[in-house]
């Protein structure tokens, strides 16, 4: 890159210039740090505007630093006397002007102005906002032209936003990680709190009687509620962590058997009923999948006004997906209700909790590619049916 007095530069044409261009987006679309950035911008701006001395000019509040530059320039700075030689620009000084102006200018560079001993004489400042500097600089005794300009403040103005994206990533990932510590500080011990007010409500159990026996299965109760309560928010915590979603094949049958073996525990007053054996396929979910139906099947239970609540839970194959089924004897789901019950803060009619499980089912099958709806049982009750899509090797 770059000339001589003795020579004519090589001049791209603009579809080379414009070509290069394109790569660069490319690859500033899937940098992920600074000085990949930094490196990616010298190495275009060097390229489509044929100047040989580019430099990315890191900003402290007291300078500006040179972290990335062009090779042809590299020779001028990294003397073997002083291996450790870095450009530098101070506050105040006429690059440090250049980078406050917020405009990318064209600049004629005296011997004094240059921070190394390149013969340099003419170059492009973009200012890259607080990141720092883009220049690109030539040895020609000429003006950089209007069009140079013009492809430097693109190229500026395509780092910087990918300047910006990585530091709005960063942060995200930092929000994310504290909200994962919290979550697990925050379930870890309630967990434990409401163990502890489970085994001593037992302990009470047994030395009362009439009114406070009552006082006693309310505050089981109300521990259970906030374990299953507990547990929903954790998952749906992680998952509204998740960027990019991976799922895999899942056995549906031990899953399901699990969960209602799980509630048929815990609800020892409902009737749950399951076939002698569930499809032997997998499914496409991940480890959410149990979420999923414990939810399901703790709705219909807690929000059933039958004497004995009953739930009946069938799985059929059907193709490239299993349809899943909770039917319930409860009161059911209005018709105009049954579409949104699944939405973020609805809730059934009777329901005085909070309305995250149901948005948890949806949102978990939705991001394995399934569906979920309501509709009505006879003689009376609710339905909720979940459509599956089978693992590839499966279905």
């Amino acid at each position: 890159m770059g000339s001589n007095s003795d020579s004519l530069p090589y001049q791209a044409s603009s579809a080379d210039q414009i070509g290069e261009l394109h790569v660069a987006m490319r690859r500033l679309m899937a940098a992920e740090d600074q000085s990949e950035v930094a490196a990616v911008a010298v190495e275009t701006a060097t390229a489509i505007l044929d100047f040989p001395f580019s430099v990315f000019w890191e900003a402290t509040d007291s300078e500006l630093k040179a972290v990335t530059i062009s090779e042809p320039l590299r020779e001028h700075v990294e003397a073997p006397a002083d291996p450790g030689k870095v450009m530098r620009h101070e506050h105040g000084s006429w690059l440090w002007k250049q980078y406050e102006s917020d405009e990318t200018q064209r600049v004629l560079v005296s011997e004094e102005k240059a921070a190394s001993d390149a013969p340099l004489h003419g170059g492009i400042t973009v200012p890259l906002a607080e990141y720092g500097l883009l220049t690109a600089g030539t040895d020609e005794r000429a003006e950089p032209t209007e069009r140079e300009t013009q492809l430097a403040d693109i190229l500026g103005k395509n780092v910087l936003s990918t300047l910006e994206r990585i530091e709005r990533e960063r942060e995200l990932k930092r929000q994310r990680d504290n909200l994962d510590l919290l979550n697990q500080i925050v379930r870890h011990d309630l967990t434990n709190h409401l163990q502890t007010i489970t085994g001593r409500a037992e302990l009470l159990r047994d030395q009362c009687s009439g009114d406070a026996l009552e006082h006693v299965d309310g505050i089981q109760e109300s521990s259970q509620s906030a374990a299953e309560l507990l547990e929903t928010a954790g998952n749906l915590a992680t998952v509204m962590r998740q960027t990019d979603w991976e799922t895999e094949p899942v056995a549906l049958g031990p899953v399901l058997s699990s969960v209602t073996e799980d509630i048929t525990a815990t609800y020892t007053d409902a009737q749950v009923t399951v076939p002698d054996e569930f499809p032997s396929v997998r499914v496409q979910a991940d480890e959410l999948l149990s979420s999923v139906f414990r939810n399901v099947l703790t709705n219909a239970i807690q929000h059933n006004d039958s004497a004995t609540p009953s739930v009946v839970v069938d799985a059929t194959d059907d193709g490239d997906v299993v349809n899943v089924i909770v039917a319930d004897n409860g009161p059911g789901i209005p018709d105009e209700q049954k579409r949104t019950v699944f939405e973020r803060g609805e809730k059934r009619p009777d329901s005085e909790g909070t309305g995250v499980g149901l948005y948890l089912v949806r949102t978990l099958v939705d991001a394995y590619g399934g569906d979920v709806w309501v509709e009505d049982n006879e003689p009376r009750g609710a339905v909720v049916g979940l459509t599956l899509p089978k693992a590839a090797d499966d279905a």
